[in-house]
């Protein structure tokens, strides 16, 4: 199970800018707010130009049938005096029927019919689909203008009675057509007037349904950025907003969660940098700390060891007296030898550092960072061993930035050694070159880490120890890529872990091991 600087750190930053996935991209929420805009104004003027068409579109209709209504109403009214006309014709007939004078009674006959058939013409000049025919009454009128016999006139006043019924029928029929036209007229008029109304209340209401959606789903999403904004002024940055539109508002939720997530890797860039100039400060003050104190214990040491010396030349020389018990100087000088050697590391690791880079001895600093953690309690059982490659080349770099590497890599494995109890505890540093680098290999057989943590190592802040600020692996990954190098994790659950530095070599190839 391994995981890289790089994959760890895109995995980071990912999580931190990736928002929830859409569960339903709608057209709508992809459009611009100045689009949505035009496209509601749009459907308002559309909707507007419906029901006005809608509108000119019943009111002809309306017309129309109230041209037709007219009209009936007009063929009627002639049709009235066309029948009124045959019946002054037949009553005509039977007032001059038994006339003295035939002749005149004759004229004021014909005068009748004459009126008769100019009402006629002027009906079916106008109206030819309505009117009588004359024929037949014209027909008996000429026999009875050439015989005026009483058959003659009874034969006139049969066919005149006839158009007089035939007449009435119309008359009829076209009343009775015009009170149907009269009654759908008027239930067209409600139908209109009652379906603009309808047709106007529902695009209102659905105008206002819109807008209220429109602006509750601003507003919340507003709410949400504000509440987004203030979180961030506090600190909490971990929580991207669920992006769930790609208008400008959209873009607004994008843009703040890419600050948060600028904010908060700045923050823990300045963290990380503020631990290193804490780092360096500590080192400072412990340098002159542990300067004055060996120092101080060189002076007695000195003394202490020609004072050994000198029992030991005498006890070469047989001239020392024993009393009492045994003199054992040789042991005193070897405790005095290693008193001295460890003011030596003392010394050597308080010794000021330059802060460029320079060429450095890898070896020299792992064995270094290796004999000043033998002193930390949580090293007392561990078996710290050491297999570097003495041919290794010398390196480019900050020599107390990498001692902090090696010495965070270090206190790592030693706290996850603290829970072994069923096997030796063990730490291994191997240095060798590696595809064109120098590269260092921490090993231990800790507790190990599992995916989800291993996942997350190199994350700022995140520790699974109760008492840790989590910015060790952090600041790690910071030094050895501000080197140029990268740094992988390789980790099993209750086998162990396996850290390994790569720092790139001497582009000259020229440089020489220290």
């Amino acid at each position: 199970m391994t995981v890289s600087v790089a994959e760890t750190a895109v995995g980071a930053s990912a999580d931190m800018r990736r928002a929830p996935p859409l569960a339903a991209e709608q057209t709508l929420s992809k459009m611009p707010l100045r689009v949505k805009g035009f496209l509601a104004f749009a459907a308002v003027v559309a909707y507007s130009m419906f029901l006005a068409a809608f509108i000119l579109y019943e009111k002809a209709s309306l017309l129309n049938e109230f041209t037709r209504l007219q009209e009936i109403h007009e063929v009627e009214g002639q049709l009235r005096q066309v029948e009124q006309a045959a019946f002054h014709a037949i009553t005509a007939v039977y007032i001059n029927a038994g006339a003295a004078d035939q002749n005149a009674g004759l004229r004021r006959i014909q005068a009748h019919f004459d009126v008769l058939e100019k009402r006629n013409a002027e009906l079916t000049k106008r109206f030819p689909f309505a009117g009588a025919s004359l024929t037949e009454p014209q027909r008996a009128m000429a026999r009875a203008a050439a015989d005026p016999s009483e058959a003659e006139l009874t034969a006139l006043r049969v066919e005149l009675l006839k158009t007089k019924n035939e007449l009435a029928q119309q008359v009829e029929h076209y009343r009775q057509t015009q009170t149907a036209m009269a009654g759908r007229f008027r239930a067209q008029c409600d139908s209109v007037a009652i379906t603009s109304v309808l047709l106007g209340l529902f695009g209102i209401g659905l105008l206002g349904a819109i807008i209220g959606l429109f602006f509750t789903r601003l507003t919340n999403d507003l709410l949400t950025l504000k509440t987004r904004a203030l979180e961030i002024v506090k600190g909490e940055r971990s929580q991207a907003i669920p992006v769930s539109r790609n208008d400008e508002v959209g873009e607004l939720m994008l843009a703040v969660n890419h600050m948060a997530g600028a904010l908060d890797e700045r923050e823990k860039e300045l963290v990380i940098a503020r631990q290193r100039y804490f780092h360096q400060e500590k080192m400072a003050a412990v340098g002159a700390l542990a300067a004055g104190v060996a120092h101080e214990i060189g002076n007695p040491i000195a003394a202490m060891s020609g004072v050994v010396q000198e029992m030991v030349d005498k006890q070469n020389a047989h001239e020392c007296v024993v009393v009492g018990r045994v003199c054992n100087p040789a042991m005193l000088q070897a405790q005095i030898q290693r008193l001295s050697a460890i003011t030596r590391e003392i010394s050597g690791f308080a010794a000021p550092q330059p802060a460029e880079r320079h060429l450095l001895d890898l070896n020299g600093l792992v064995r270094t960072a290796g004999g000043l953690m033998g002193y930390d309690k949580r090293m007392r059982r561990v078996n710290l061993r050491l297999k570097l490659d003495d041919q290794l080349p010398a390196i480019y770099g900050v020599a107390d930035q990498l001692t902090q590497v090696i010495m965070n890599l270090l206190i790592n494995a030693a706290d996850a050694l603290e829970s072994v109890e069923d096997r030796p505890r063990e730490i291994t540093l191997y240095s060798e070159v590696s595809g064109g680098n120098a590269c260092l290999t921490v090993m231990d057989n800790g507790c190990g880490m599992d995916r989800g943590t291993l996942n997350r190592t190199f994350e700022a802040f995140f520790t699974t120890k109760s008492k840790g600020t989590g910015l060790g692996l952090s600041l790690c990954y910071s030094i050895v890529t501000g080197h140029g190098g990268t740094i992988e994790i390789d980790s099993d659950p209750g086998v162990g872990t396996r850290v390994q530095v790569f720092l790139p070599l001497p582009v000259d190839d020229e440089a020489e091991t220290p």
